[in-house]
């Protein structure tokens, strides 16, 4: 897999530089300055693969980009870039930066010795930093800044703890001491020992309310962002599980690729625990796309499951860990060469009933004019006809969010996002702040929370969990399709006829009725609940002996307590706080 890994400013201290060329070997690409920025590190590269771009200052290269960067600028958002870029192509909040789109980042050294960092809007590729000597060294993987660190920082434990309640999300922190990592769509420049830091793309201006999207725009959008991502690909491999996400870019990806055989899709059947059998939806959508379709059984590959191989290092602790057996074999069955495709973030990105405060964009969103509030008006009372809450606890909850808009209070107030805090979690241990968009709070809380579970999702995104060799692709999650969303009247995505109502009027006449109009998904609370019964002791092992215990983050007695109750019930939803607890513990062993 391609990265992007280098040093600057370093004076005096040749380990680095030595380190990187037994890394990239003496053939690497390099870039003006002190430091070395290399692209495609260890194994060479892929068809399709993020080939780098240089970045240039005149005839003089200056700094390198890692990843896929495309062009919209001729009204396509499929043209991919490869030719070199002007230094001052990612100005921040500059024009270039909202035309160019992809999963990148980039490193530069400007004529005055400043080092420049980017990483592109929705966080698709991260890019961590971390001072060292009299410089700084700079990686899109972990695993390679701690190479040319030549040690391994010590574990952020307050981060960590965060983790258990939150789960991945939008942040400057790590999971190591001493080491940070750019938000979503930042540029940050060191200079003279100081570092600054200012918005690449500015998310919250994207958010003005227009005109509802068409269909036509919402499915060309998506069509294109999929094209874009699959143009080079040899072969795909589709997670479909028959709900209205995946099967969305199921079409869009048949639409996409050169070779109909090129692209395959899988559903992955459990032997216990799905409270909604999917298997018949997946298999109507691939009969209907004349896709074909692997049903994978997962009876010996649960959760837990020991791995044949080594667990990955990878960047973070995520919940994905707990189900590396599983992404083992689906990575030896579509090969290094695959795309691995995914339709997750619909819900964040065209959003779900349980938004909280959308009811107030209803009745406000479009002013004050008469028209628009009695039409708003209705709109709440059709909500309370479906006997989920009375018009007024509708009126109340608008009466509340208009008293936060008017004395400018939080839009996502602290620990919202978060799930509850369990028994066995360290009381004294401080959550590790978010970094939300500056500007945020000015939006409607239903606006600021799919913004802000857009920002989720591209920061928690399966990197190399499904193909070790290339990260997987979430067309829901390429910016043309984002500010698209986000540009959406509110009325246009969810109300009293649904959810996701932009996609579902999009994708009407191209997917089966069922699907369009399909309301239930499907919840693996309890295979995750059977699995915690098969591995109870290794369970108990990861927590009694683990480094969280150690470090007295985690109490054993209730953190055990809660184990046993998880794995002999059978609740609506799993866990979480439980399996993100195994996780870290898992994720701790691998760079131990």
């Amino acid at each position: 897999m391609s990265a992007l890994v280098g040093f600057h400013g370093l004076r005096g201290d040749a380990a680095p530089a030595q380190r990187l060329r037994e890394l990239a070997g003496e053939d690497g690409p390099r870039a003006a300055g002190d430091g070395w920025m290399i692209a495609a590190v260890g194994g060479g590269t892929l068809p399709g693969d993020d080939a780098p771009v240089e970045i240039r200052a005149g005839d003089v290269t200056r700094g390198l980009l890692s990843g896929r960067l495309f062009d919209s600028a001729d009204g396509r958002r499929d043209h991919r870039c490869r030719d070199p870029l002007p230094l001052d192509w990612a100005a921040p909040r500059g024009e270039l930066a909202r035309r160019r789109w992809g999963r990148y980042a980039a490193a530069a050294v400007r004529p005055d010795g400043a080092l420049v960092l980017i990483r592109d809007p929705i966080g698709l590729l991260p890019l961590f930093y971390a001072p060292h000597g009299t410089g700084h060294v700079f990686a899109t993987r972990m695993e390679l800044l701690v190479e040319l660190l030549g040690r391994r920082p010590g574990f952020d434990w307050e981060h960590l703890g965060s983790f258990m309640t939150r789960g991945p999300g939008p942040t400057d922190r790590t999971a190591f001491q001493g080491v940070a990592q750019l938000s979503p769509g930042e540029v940050v420049q060191i200079a003279d020992g100081r570092t600054t830091s200012e918005p690449l793309w500015d998310p919250v201006a994207a958010c003005a309310d227009g005109d509802a999207p068409s269909p036509d725009e919402v499915r060309h959008a998506l069509l294109d962002c999929t094209r874009a991502w699959l143009a080079e690909a040899e072969s795909v491999a589709l997670d479909l599980s028959g709900g209205l996400d995946s099967s969305s870019v199921c079409w869009a990806a048949r639409n996409s690729v050169a070779d109909e055989a090129a692209l395959h899709g899988r559903f992955v059947r459990f032997p216990l625990g799905a409270s909604v059998d999917e298997r018949p939806a997946a298999e109507r959508v691939a009969r209907f796309l004349r896709t074909p379709l692997t049903i994978v059984d997962a009876a010996d590959r649960l959760p837990l499951a020991p791995t044949k191989g080594r667990l990955p290092r990878a960047d973070a602790p995520q919940l994905q860990y707990a189900e590396a057996r599983l992404n083992e074999v689906l990575a030896e069955e579509a090969g290094p060469g695959a795309e691995a495709l995914s339709g997750g973030a619909g819900d964040q990105l065209f959003l779900m009933r349980s938004t909280p405060g959308y009811h107030a964009d209803h009745l406000l969103g479009g002013g004050l004019g008469a028209g628009h509030v009695l039409g708003g008006l209705r709109e709440l009372w059709r909500e309370s006809t479906l006997a989920e809450r009375s018009l007024p606890a509708l009126l109340a909850e608008v009466g509340t969010e208009t008293a936060r808009r008017i004395r400018g209070g939080t839009a996502i107030p602290d620990g919202m996002l978060d799930a509850p805090r369990p028994a066995w979690l360290a009381p004294d241990s401080p959550p590790s702040p978010l970094r939300l968009p500056d500007g945020i709070d000015g939006l409607s809380a239903a606006r600021a929370f799919q913004l802000t579970g857009i920002l989720y999702w591209g920061d928690a995104v399966d990197r190399e969990h499904r193909n070790p060799h290339r990260p997987s692709v979430y067309p829901m999650l390429s910016q043309p399709l984002v500010e698209l969303a986000l540009r959406a009247p509110m009325r246009s995505l969810v109300g009293h006829r649904g959810d996701r109502l932009l996609l579902r009027d999009a994708m009407a006449g191209t997917l089966p009725r069922a699907v369009v109009d399909g309301r239930s998904k499907g919840s693996y609370a309890g295979m995750y609940q059977h699995s915690l019964r098969l591995h109870r002791d290794l369970c108990r092992e990861l927590i009694l002996d683990g480094r969280c215990v150690a470090n007295g983050l985690v109490d054993p007695g209730p953190a055990l307590e809660d184990l046993q109750r998880t794995a002999l019930g059978f609740t609506r939803g799993p866990n979480w706080p439980l399996y993100s607890l195994l996780s870290v513990e898992m994720w701790c062993q691998t760079w131990n």
